[in-house]
């Protein structure tokens, strides 16, 4: 069984451009790569203009797209009117069990249990590997 996710960034406009994730979604995999290796806007939005994914991984190229990598119709992200409709929205409409947002140069994450609100992402690196 997959854990899927949703991943958007919010636009200038205040709306949030999304993807569907497919596979490892969860925080300690996507999250993780979202936070380590995607840090600015235009990674995020290279990333999103691949359509949904079925693996995410650290470089754009290494990510596995429906479209561009199994000649699937292309999946356009989901526009939603604010941050606030993809949280009450987006889980429902992508059939996600988390969400990413990227906003104002940060990811978030909004789904972990028994929490009803936005959580910030912090990805460190341990330096004794």
């Amino acid at each position: 069984m997959s854990t899927s996710a949703a991943i958007g960034i919010r636009e200038p406009d205040g709306t949030v451009r999304a993807i569907r994730l497919n596979w490892d979604g969860y925080v300690a995999h996507a999250g993780a790569i979202l936070g380590g290796w995607y840090k600015t806007a235009e990674e995020v939005n290279a990333l999103i203009a691949l359509g949904d994914l079925s693996e995410i991984n650290e470089t754009v190229e290494s990510c596995v797209a429906y479209h561009r990598d199994r000649g699937e119709q292309y999946r356009l992200p989901r526009t939603f009117a604010s941050v606030e409709d993809y949280q009450y929205c987006g889980m429902g409409q992508m059939n996600a069990n988390y969400l990413y947002i990227y906003d104002d140069g940060a990811w978030h994450v909004y789904g972990i249990a028994r929490t009803s609100e936005w959580i910030g992402l912090e990805v460190t690196k341990n330096m004794e590997d």
